[in-house]
């Protein structure tokens, strides 16, 4: 990340650049704001502290300057005075500051920021490594994926693909179990057959057979023509019955003869009909649970499990969520920077069928380029908060209890991982987390008691 200071005064730029580097960071100083401009014409950065009261031309116009060529100028500019007037403020967060700080500033108050703005260019730099590699994101027909997990079940159901046993194919609501069925089909020696798809769970129970199995005419009221069912249309192909875990008990007892038997009757006939059919199906239901109540016969499970596909959650590979979401986008839009911790931070309890459909929803109604969390309908606090499960633990604590708790382990891994970027260096950890070496000292002691 490139840091760029203009600031007059010497002993104060000096102070700054002390306060602000860091491990990935580069720093460029000015000492006046012409020579900033200059800078930012030739090296972009990314983030700049501007002082506002210096000779020659003071720190408003350079502002409005930088604002007025966006293609060269840093997404984020703090602005530095000893001016603390509340008008001023507002006038340099309405020319586009991005915050404001009156000296003399605390120097953890810079590092936050910086740290901050640190994170957001982390993942700018992420989504933009992500969307030049797109091309080359492993991918199984509609799906794509950078996550290990994933690549595991391309590589299941390349290899199921080929089998001719029945597949049952298991995950949360939105996983995308249709569309590991149709690359399932696409890859089987039946691709050029028929793929029929039917979602079980949406079909009223008095029409389900029908709707499976076919009917002949006048085999109940309102049946005034023949009905040939989903089994015969497949016929040769692969049939993939959504939402298994729903079927009636009765319905279950004949899709259990056709698969041991590979024979059907239309409802309303007394003919016996052969079909060849490939079965698929899905659910999100635990059938184990659903055997035990007696709201699924074992001997199907058994028949339609002859080969198992367990698709994880989109929670379980957050790595491909930027990834699916400029997908999603296109290229109409963008997302804002403030986009991208809300969107890691949310549960996707709708998995990727969700994000789809609010990212797509946000592009439509989107009255800017710029995409914001707003609206994608998710908020910092839900991201941050109510969505971590990790959370979950001290929910049933008292507050007081639950708080002390996590703000010890929050200390105990900022330390870490300061000691760890910092090569166990204490004075340097010591200063990355800006507090005295003594006191650092003093906590690693008393861990150590611990």
């Amino acid at each position: 990340m490139k840091i760029l200071i203009i600031e007059d005064d010497a002993t104060a730029r000096y102070a700054l650049h002390r306060a602000v580097r860091g491990h990935g960071r580069e720093i460029i100083e000015a000492d006046d704001g012409q020579r900033g401009l200059d800078l930012l014409r030739t090296s972009s950065a990314d983030l700049v502290f501007l002082d506002l009261n210096m000779p020659h031309r003071d720190g408003l116009s350079i502002l409005a300057e930088m604002r007025a060529h966006p293609d060269w100028v840093c997404p984020e500019i703090v602005v530095l005075t000893a001016n603390d007037n509340i008008e001023m403020a507002v006038e340099c967060i309405r020319r586009g500051a991005a915050d404001f700080i009156t000296k003399p500033y605390e120097i953890e108050q810079v590092r936050s920021i910086v740290s901050r703005s640190q994170k957001r260019f982390e993942l700018e730099q992420h989504v933009a490594q992500l969307s030049a590699q797109i091309e080359s994101v492993p991918q199984l027909g509609e799906m794509f994926s950078v996550s290990a997990t994933m690549h595991k079940v391309f590589e299941q159901v390349r290899r199921a693909a080929v089998s001719s046993l029945p597949i049952l194919i298991r995950g949360e609501s939105g996983t995308g179990k249709e569309l590991v069925a149709r690359e399932l089909h696409r890859l089987s020696d039946r691709s050029n057959k028929p793929f029929v798809a039917v979602n079980t769970a949406a079909i009223s129970e008095s029409l389900i057979e029908s709707e499976l199995f076919g009917h002949i005419r006048g085999a109940f009221t309102g049946a005034d023509r023949n009905r040939e069912g989903v089994f015969r249309k497949a016929n040769g192909g692969t049939l993939f019955l959504d939402e298994i875990g729903d079927m009636p008990s009765g319905v279950q007892t004949r899709l259990l003869r056709i698969l041991q038997e590979g024979t059907m009757t239309p409802v309303g006939s007394e003919d016996t009909v052969t079909v060849d059919v490939r079965v698929l199906s899905a659910t999100h239901q635990d059938l184990e649970s659903a055997m035990e109540q007696n709201r699924f016969r074992s001997d199907l499970y058994y028949r339609l499990r002859g080969i198992e596909l367990r698709l994880p959650p989109l929670r379980s590979r957050r790595e491909d969520i930027l990834l699916l979401a400029n997908r999603f986008l296109g290229n109409q839009h963008e997302f804002g920077v403030d986009c991208f911790a809300p969107m890691l931070g949310h549960g996707w309890h709708g998995n990727v069928r969700e994000l789809k459909q609010r990212v797509e929803g946000a592009a439509a109604m989107a009255s800017e380029r710029m995409i914001t969390p707003v609206d994608l309908g998710l908020s910092t606090f839900e991201a941050s908060v109510n969505e971590d499960a990790s959370f979950s633990e001290y929910f049933d604590m008292p507050l007081t209890e639950a708080k002390q708790l996590l703000v010890e382990r929050y200390e105990q891994k900022a330390i870490e991982r300061a000691l760890r970027l910092e090569n166990n260096n204490i004075s340097a950890a010591a200063r990355r987390l800006g507090i005295h070496r003594q006191n650092l000292q003093t906590k690693l002691k008393n861990a150590c008691d611990d």
